[in-house]
C-alpha cells in the first residue's frame, strides 16, 4: 500500500509533529514492510516566503507533481489540509484523511481557524486529534484521540542519578507554551533551581535522564519526560491549554508509537 504524507515540515527538522512523523513511519518500517510512505512538506516543494503566493505555489508544484497522488492509495493529512484543498474535487475519489496534531497558539482562537478545522474535519475520511481539546474548542468530531506516544525505555534502574533542583524545560519557547508564567515562576527563585532549555536538540533524552524536574511545552515533551521518571511542572496560560494539560495528566498509561500507529490503520481500514 502506498500512501502520501503531507505536512508543513519533517525530520530533521526538531519539532513535535516531526518528531511523530518519524516514530510513525518507522514502525510502519518495521512492523508493516508492504505499507510504503512518501512524505511530502515545505522541504520538497521549497516554496517562496510570500503570503498568499507561497500558496498558489504550493498548489501549482503538487499539481506539476500529481502523479503522487494518483499513485498513492491514500493521502494522510497533518494540519496542512489548505494544500489539498483543490485536489479534493479534483480527485473526489481519492481516499484522504486528516491529522489534527494542535492549535495555532493564538487566544481567543480565531473564527477562521475554527472555520479552517471544520471544513477540514467534513471533506476528508476520517480525522485523528492530538488530544480532545481539539475536538471541544474547535466543535469537531474526530474519529480517533491519541496523545503522541514514546519509545520504551528498556531499563529505568540503569538510568544515573539526578541533580537536586535540577529543572529542564523542554520544547519550543513560544507563549503560547506558558513559558512566561514559567519564567515568572521562577523569578526569586533562581539560585534554588538549575534550569536549562532545550528546544531544537533532537536527543533531549541525555538531560531527561539526569534532570529532577521537566516543565514541558507540549504532549510529546510531556510523555517523554515522564517516562524518564521526571518530576513533572506544567504552566497553562488560557482556558485551552489548562484543559491541555489536565487532559494529559488523566492518562493511565503511556502510549507507545506501536499503538498511535495502529490507530492510523483503523482509521484507514474504517
Amino acid at each position: 500500500m502506498n500512501i502520501l504524507f503531507l505536512a508543513h515540515h519533517k525530520w530533521p527538522r526538531v519539532g513535535g509533529v516531526e518528531r511523530h512523523l518519524k516514530f510513525i513511519i518507522s514502525n510502519f518500517k518495521s512492523t508493516n514492510p508492504d505499507i510504503e510512505i512518501k512524505t511530502i512538506s515545505e522541504e520538497d516543494i521549497k516554496p517562496p516566503r510570500i503570503k498568499y503566493f507561497g500558496l498558489l505555489y504550493i498548489w501549482y508544484w503538487l499539481f506539476k507533481n500529481r502523479k503522487l497522488i494518483t499513485r498513492s492509495n491514500l493521502v494522510h493529512i497533518h494540519d496542512v489540509f489548505i494544500w489539498y484543498l483543490p485536489f479534493r474535487f479534483l480527485f473526489p475519489f481519492k481516499k484522504v484523511y486528516i491529522t489534527f496534531h494542535g492549535w495555532e497558539g493564538k487566544w481567543p482562537i480565531p473564527l477562521w481557524n475554527i472555520i479552517n478545522k471544520r471544513i477540514a474535519n467534513s471533506l476528508t475520511g476520517g480525522s485523528i486529534s492530538v488530544g480532545n481539546y481539539i475536538n471541544k474548542y474547535y466543535g469537531i468530531k474526530s474519529k480517533f484521540v491519541i496523545h503522541g506516544a514514546v519509545e520504551k525505555i528498556k531499563d529505568k534502574q540503569s538510568l544515573p542519578l539526578r541533580g537536586k533542583n535540577t529543572i529542564v524545560y523542554l520544547g519550543r519557547q513560544d507563549a503560547d507554551t506558558g513559558i512566561n508564567k514559567f519564567k515568572n515562576w521562577l523569578s526569586g527563585q533562581e539560585t534554588k533551581y538549575k534550569v536549562k532549555y532545550i528546544t531544537n536538540d533532537p536527543n533531549p533524552e541525555k538531560y531527561l535522564k539526569t534532570a529532577e524536574y521537566c516543565v514541558p511545552s507540549g504532549y510529546l515533551s510531556y510523555l517523554e519526560s515522564l517516562s524518564y521518571g521526571c518530576k513533572i511542572i506544567t504552566f497553562g496560560n488560557n482556558p485551552l491549554k489548562k484543559d491541555y494539560w489536565k487532559e494529559i495528566k488523566l492518562l493511565k498509561t503511556i502510549p507507545t508509537w506501536s499503538e498511535v500507529a495502529k490507530v492510523y490503520l483503523e482509521l484507514w481500514k474504517a
